[in-house]
């Protein structure tokens, strides 16, 4: 039996997700971000990362169709720039920031910075599920902005 949708959304709502802002370049050049939750490693050998990017997304082909896509892990003090990039109309990155070695722009503060080179796209029901070999990453220290419950939160300390 299928579970109904809205059980279903409350139920995984509760699987408290790192937020993060997926960044790539379209055909003509330019840099995008979205702000995604569905994000994970993959493998350690070679080092790899999988994210799942919705049908709807207003970047969904962007991602998919890039060579390369980039992954930005917000600190919990950067609420403002999950909210930011997940509103559509508000994904074309604005102003020249540092870029990482692949080009893409970097969140300034994130807490990790990784440049990724898609491996391969799957299915995935409404979302396509593309992965990536880690080609570059740099971390600092520092507590995560979280998703639970269809809200931001921090971890308790």
């Amino acid at each position: 039996m299928a579970v109904d949708a809205e059980l279903f959304r409350a139920a995984l709502g509760r699987l408290a997700a790192g937020i993060t802002v997926l960044t790539a370049r379209d055909g003509a050049g330019r840099a995008h971000g979205m702000t995604a939750s569905a994000v994970t490693s993959l493998s350690l050998e070679p080092p790899m990362v999988l994210v799942c990017v919705g049908h709807e997304a207003s970047l969904h082909d962007t991602i998919v169709a890039a060579e390369v896509f980039g992954v930005n892990v917000l600190a919990a003090d950067q609420r403002e720039i999950a909210e930011r990039f997940a509103l559509r109309g508000r994904q074309a990155w604005e102003k020249e920031t540092p870029a990482s070695p692949a080009g893409l722009p970097l969140v300034a503060d994130a807490l990790v910075h990784l440049d990724c080179r898609r491996a391969a796209v799957y299915p995935g029901g409404d979302h396509s599920i593309v992965t990536g070999v880690v080609e570059w990453a740099h971390a600092r220290d520092g507590a995560p902005l979280c998703y639970f419950r269809s809200a931001y939160a921090g971890l308790a300390g």
